[in-house]
């Protein structure tokens, strides 16, 4: 596990935001700034933005129609060239061939640019990517199955996100004294459903770990994202440094693994407690609008009471605490957005 000096309750997000341009996004940031500063993504931006599509530049096969808002694997004898020259770069270690580029990622550039224009370097800073079971369960080939599914091309969502998170985290440590690589892996709560019931939890664990390890090794920290709700005892066999995990709605499901979470804290990981609701049960629902920095304390306060009451010390949780929103900001309206970074830096 990566030891890393963060403040009790820092505050950063998740990643989306629900503007068209960078500039309104940064605007937003600038009012309610983050004390663990990260880059937004705006799907509504680009197609290009969205979960899959903003980190597949570079894979083997990938077909993105932007039109229709589909993104796809060809899988063809004609991709046999295209795999080589995809391993070619990865065992060169080859960072550039796995590029963000700025069509894909408007707000990591101008979020790069604006770190380069100020000259200082931050004692703090988070990155993010798609974790591989999210891009692998949800991104097809040409006959609408997961790739994840498809050893050859499960090895190369591995080893591409891999180098997809190392090409990030290049370019964010020349700004900053330590690093966080957030995977974020909303499928998590599906697992053991029918559709993946033949996922193990070894593979979870296996490879998830190929991905935290490479982070790792290059000095920085690791989370998971999940918004939902899952095993949460399976991500504390991972060696990851912070979980990150929707509070709001799923808290009290969280503290149905009490061992394995104090297990988890007392080898130095953290908890990023999602406490500022970005999405609702129904359509319509947009609980922020109901919550005032009161009512959060209150809730979060409840919940640490909660974890404490099964064993763990309130100490330790308090000290190893992050707080975000619940999961993305990208679904809320703009106005609920602001509101969100608004509670959030005010319960810092």
């Amino acid at each position: 596990m990566r030891m890393f000096n963060v403040t009790p309750s820092s505050t950063t997000m998740i990643g989306s935001m629900p503007y068209d341009s960078p500039e309104k996004a940064f605007s937003a940031l600038s009012q309610h700034p983050l004390s663990i500063p990260t880059w937004c993504q705006l799907p509504k931006q680009s197609f290009k933005e969205t979960m899959v599509p903003q980190y597949s530049e570079g894979f083997p096969g990938i077909v993105i129609d932007e039109n229709e808002k589909k993104t796809w694997v060809q899988l063809e004898d004609g991709l046999l060239n295209e795999i080589a020259a995809f391993y070619e770069n990865f065992i060169a270690e080859n960072l550039d061939a796995f590029a963000i580029s700025e069509i894909h990622a408007a707000g990591l550039h101008r979020f790069l640019k604006t770190l380069e224009s100020s000259g200082e370097k931050l004692p703090l800073i988070k990155g993010q990517i798609t974790g591989p079971f999210t891009f692998g369960l949800t991104l097809n080939d040409q006959d609408m199955k997961p790739v994840w599914f498809n050893p050859e091309y499960k090895d190369v969502v591995l080893k591409g996100l891999t180098m997809k998170a190392l090409w990030q985290l290049e370019q964010l440590q020349k700004y900053a004294e330590n690093a966080i690589i957030f995977f974020d892996e909303p499928i998590l709560s599906a697992l053991g459903t029918p559709t993946y019931i033949s996922i193990e939890d070894d593979e979870v664990i296996e490879s998830l770990n190929e991905l935290i390890h490479a982070v790792q090794a290059k000095g920085a920290a690791a989370g998971i994202h999940c918004c939902g709700n899952m095993d949460w005892g399976l991500l504390t066999k991972t060696d990851v440094d912070i979980i990150a995990f929707d509070a709001y709605f799923y808290g009290e499901k969280v503290a149905l693994y009490p061992e394995e979470i104090q297990a988890f804290l007392n080898k130095g990981g953290y908890l990023a407690w999602g406490i500022v609701p970005t999405a609702g049960h129904t359509a319509d629902a947009v609980p922020v609008d109901n919550e005032t920095e009161e009512s959060l304390r209150k809730r979060l306060n409840e919940l640490i009471a909660l974890f404490a009451s099964k064993g763990i010390p309130e100490e330790l949780l308090r000290k190893q605490l992050i707080l975000t929103p619940s999961c993305g900001l990208g679904t809320l309206p703009p106005d609920a957005a602001d509101k969100a970074l608004e509670l959030l830096q005010s319960l810092s």
